[in-house]
C-alpha cells in the first residue's frame, strides 16, 4: 500500500463511519472497498450519478470482484445545500477529482464540512506554484487563483505548455471547450475545469473552510495533490 491516501484511510478507518463522494467514475479511483476491507463501521458510495446509470452496475461489479458487497449508494450532488439532508454525517470523508471542476469551490468545502465529522480527504487537481517553460513563466502564490472560462492568453499558454509536456489534455487549456459554461438552464457544467491553483491556494482554501491540514502529499506526480484534513470545532468563532 504505497499511496498516501490509502494509508491514511487504512490508519483511521477502523470502527468509522467511512463515505467516497465523486468516487464512480471509471472505479478507479473509488475508496469505499479499501475502507471496508480496513474495517470501516459503514461505507457508503455518493456520487451525482442517477442511481439507474451504468456506473453503478460497473461499480457493483467492481466491488463484487473484490468480495465487498455490504456498502450504501447515495446519489447526491454536493454542490446541493443542505447536503446533510441526504446523507448522515460521516467520520471519514473522501473526495477526490471534482472540486476543480465546481465554480463555487468554497462552497463545496463547507458542503464537505457538513458531512464531515473527523477527517475529510482531498484530491485536487493542481498545478505547482511555479512554472517555467517555452511558452514563459507563472507563479502561483498561496492567494493567486486563476479563472478559467476568462482566462488571459498569456497565462493559458504556459499552462497548456505544462500539461501538453505531460500528455494530458483540458478543455479551454489545451485543448477547445467541448460543451458550454452553463447548460440551457442556467446550472455550471461540472465537465470542464473552472480554476488553476496550487497546492497553497487549496490548502489555505481548507483552512478558510473549516479544516486544519494536518498531512498533505503530491498523488500524481506535479498534477494533482492530496491533503488530510481534521474538521475544525469553529462554533463561538
Amino acid at each position: 500500500m504505497t499511496d498516501p491516501k490509502d494509508q491514511w484511510i487504512a490508519r483511521l478507518v477502523k470502527d468509522k463511519s467511512f463515505i467516497d463522494i465523486g468516487g464512480l467514475w471509471g472505479t478507479l479511483n473509488e475508496k469505499v472497498t479499501l475502507a471496508i476491507q480496513n474495517g470501516a463501521s459503514s461505507a457508503t458510495m455518493a456520487d451525482i450519478a442517477p442511481l439507474d446509470h451504468q456506473l453503478w452496475k460497473d461499480f457493483d461489479n467492481h466491488s463484487r470482484a473484490k468480495g465487498v458487497t455490504n456498502y450504501s449508494r447515495v446519489n447526491l450532488d454536493v454542490t446541493a445545500p443542505y447536503p446533510e439532508r441526504t446523507i448522515e454525517p460521516k467520520d471519514i470523508v473522501h473526495c477526490s477529482g471534482i472540486i476543480y471542476h465546481v465554480p463555487d469551490a468554497f462552497g463545496m468545502l463547507a458542503n464537505l464540512r457538513r458531512v464531515t465529522n473527523e477527517y475529510l480527504i482531498l484530491t485536487s487537481m493542481v498545478v505547482p506554484s511555479r512554472i517555467s517553460n517555452e511558452a514563459g513563466e507563472l507563479v502561483l502564490h498561496h492567494d493567486t487563483i486563476h479563472y478559467v472560462p476568462t482566462l488571459r492568453e498569456e497565462i493559458r499558454k504556459v499552462v497548456a505548455a505544462h500539461f501538453d509536456a505531460r500528455n494530458v489534455k483540458i478543455d479551454a487549456i489545451n485543448r477547445p471547450l467541448s460543451e458550454p459554461w452553463l447548460w440551457s438552464d442556467g446550472k455550471p457544467n461540472f465537465g470542464p475545469w473552472w480554476w488553476i491553483w496550487s497546492p497553497d491556494f487549496l490548502r489555505s482554501l481548507l483552512q478558510t473552510a473549516g479544516f486544519d491540514v494536518e498531512e498533505e502529499c503530491w498523488s500524481w506526480s506535479d498534477m494533482s495533490y492530496s491533503f488530510l484534513a481534521k474538521r475544525r470545532d469553529i462554533s463561538g468563532a
